[in-house]
């Protein structure tokens, strides 16, 4: 509540009225004006729940003003009959006070809207579980309530993120009105809501124009698709746009079509929305993308050089110092890779490639080519065991399965009974065979023994999850996970009590761990760059941080050589980077060669 000048309880309301509503909870807190929700209660005694938007102290002739623009933005909206446009209405009252108490200073205006019980769109595209078909359906009826008042010759010319809100079903509102304006009416006020305006810049004096409020839909587009990026560059928009597109694996011709609004000349925005929308509603609900790296591991060679195989948009590759004496599978293997796991496989340590498509197919890769194992897998995770076989988990049709590969020996697979399972996230070899997995089922997660007789044991509470890793430690077997919301947890299996939050509140896109000196090593990729926790060192009990880069990461791979020296591989800004420790243990940058 620090951020307000308000608490939850204070009355306001209009001169002759003025306890009419009560604050209930502060949300936000605006450019002109703070936002809370509030409730009205009626001469009738009836209940009303609104949102109050109250105009922060000015001038009083200022105030006055904005009273005189907010009436008749409420009588042109009320006019309009827009659907789905909220509509406020508008008073001038004393500040929010103590209920029975004389209000102290000027009269403050506030615009009241009814109650929304939905949250700002970039809320809803990072927590939403409906996919590229919610995705369209929200984007379809933001287009339709625009379409709408451009058909009437209004603009609204301050869509964003935190003026349009999606409700649980996915219908949307768009609210604040308080810069809507006809096309015929010369502007006394320019809005520049900074990451959701055209190059051009509005003047006063000068005449709205629809190709704003388009623009603006692109930028929310790209919300939608790219939750977790920053904020857009309106000068190179649509370039910026398309190369994060493509990079976050959206196809060409999908990408094409998202930048269409953000299109630097006006003409060429796509007006009205409705067909446009309509093409990308079946090209999103005919996709699912891949990131140009969405697999990415990191294994040692037996010189300790890393050799970094990454997986995705254009298939498998290999980077690192370690290429240099081996190579890919040859012929004709998975165009499209969305999960990876690798290993040396038997006693001459032979590179073993298995990868995950977009179609849910699993591939084997070895030095003979590649080869289809089984369909409709989801999730890929593994090593090579004690005996030189290299042992990959996943599920199909709901059920754990696992299959080995060594130099000499034919595939083979198992169906492991006992634990349902929707999509393996990690896999470790405890013993010589007796494995310990990772798995989803139903926005569980559980970790389980195949084989043992146990149950499986849940981790956390019930929630969409992005990934998770198992390490082995001194203490026992460890596992991470990672929330759809950011949040990473280590969960120390066998243990009571709560998991421990490591991610200090800052959200991650990618994790991985390994089991290490004195205790787990975990990596973490965010907006905020590459972080690795490190075990306590000297007299301290507290883990250490290291930050190799400040630069946004996506994606993160641990592994530890045969000499105890740790690989760290990141994706940073679409771009492979490699650090390592040297021999005493202190970590250094590694070169790729071209």
């Amino acid at each position: 509540m620090s951020e307000s000048r308000w608490v939850p309880g204070l009355r306001f309301g209009p001169e002759f009225d003025p306890e009419q509503y009560e604050l209930l909870e502060f949300h936000h807190r605006g450019g002109e004006a703070e936002v809370w929700r509030a409730v009205r209660t009626g001469h009738n005694g009836i209940r009303e729940l609104v949102a109050a938007k109250i105009m922060l102290e000015r001038d009083p002739s200022e105030v006055r003003r904005w009273l005189g623009r907010w009436d008749d933005v409420s009588h042109n909206a009320h006019r309009l009959g827009v659907t789905d446009l909220v509509v406020p209405s508008f008073l001038l009252g004393p500040s929010p006070h103590r209920p029975g108490a004389a209000p102290s200073g000027g009269l403050l205006g506030y615009q009241i809207s009814p109650w929304v019980d939905g949250v700002p769109l970039h809320t809803w595209a990072r927590t939403q579980r409906g996919g590229p078909a919610a995705v369209a359906e929200v984007l379809g009826r933001l287009c339709r309530i625009v379409d709408e008042l451009h058909r009437k010759r209004w603009v609204h010319r301050d869509i964003s993120p935190a003026n349009v809100l999606v409700d649980a079903q996915g219908q949307v509102k768009l609210i604040d009105l308080t810069f809507l304006a006809p096309l015929d009416h010369t502007l006394t006020v320019a809005v520049f809501t900074p990451g959701h305006v055209p190059p051009e810049a509005e003047q006063v004096g000068g005449f709205p124009t629809t190709a704003k409020d388009l623009f603006a839909v692109g930028t929310l587009a790209r919300t939608l698709l790219l939750p977790d990026h920053g904020r857009l560059d309106h000068r190179l928009a649509a370039e910026q746009a398309r190369a994060e597109l493509l990079a976050a694996g959206y196809a060409e011709e999908l990408a094409h079509w998202a930048c269409e609004p953000l299109a630097r000349e006006p003409d060429r925005r796509p007006a009205p929305l409705g067909p446009w929308v309509a093409r990308g509603r079946e090209l999103l609900r005919a996709h699912r993308p891949v990131a140009r790296t969405a697999g990415l591991a990191v294994l040692p060679d037996r010189a300790g050089r890393p050799l970094v195989v990454t997986g995705g948009a254009d298939g498998t590759a290999l980077a690192g110092p370690g290429r240099t004496n081996h190579r890919l599978p040859a012929g004709q293997g998975p165009g499209v890779v969305r999960e990876l796991a690798t290993g040396w496989a038997g006693r001459q340590g032979e590179l073993v490639v298995c990868a995950e498509d977009r179609t849910g197919t699993l591939w084997v890769g070895t030095a003979a080519g590649w080869w289809e194992a089984a369909r409709g897998v989801s999730g890929l995770a593994g090593a090579v065991n004690s005996a030189g076989e290299l042992t990959v988990w996943t599920a199909a049709a709901g059920a754990l399965r696992s299959y080995r590969w060594a130099p000499g020996l034919t595939l083979t697979g198992q169906e492991h009974p006992g634990c349902p399972a929707d999509r393996v996230l990690a896999a470790e070899e405890e013993r010589p065979g007796a494995w310990l997995v990772l798995l989803e089922h139903q926005e569980r997660v559980l970790g389980w023994r195949p084989g043992s007789g146990e149950p499986p044991v849940p981790l956390g509470p019930p929630g969409a999850l992005r990934a998770g890793a198992l390490a082995r430690t001194s203490a026992g077997p460890q596992a991470a996970t990672l929330r759809a919301d950011g949040s990473a947890q280590l969960h120390t299996l066998g243990a009571a009590g709560p998991a421990a939050e490591i991610g200090d509140g800052e959200p991650s896109l990618g994790i991985a761990m390994v089991g290490h000196r004195g205790g787990p090593t975990v990596a973490l990729a965010g907006a905020g760059g590459v972080r690795l926790r490190l075990p306590p060192g000297g007299a301290s009990r507290r883990p250490r941080w290291w930050r190799p880069t400040l630069r946004p990461a996506t994606r993160v791979a641990l592994a530890m050589g045969d000499d105890w020296r740790l690989c760290l591989a990141a994706v940073v800004e679409g771009e492979l980077q490699v650090w390592q420790e040297d021999a005493a243990y202190r970590w250094q940058a590694v070169e790729l060669p071209e």
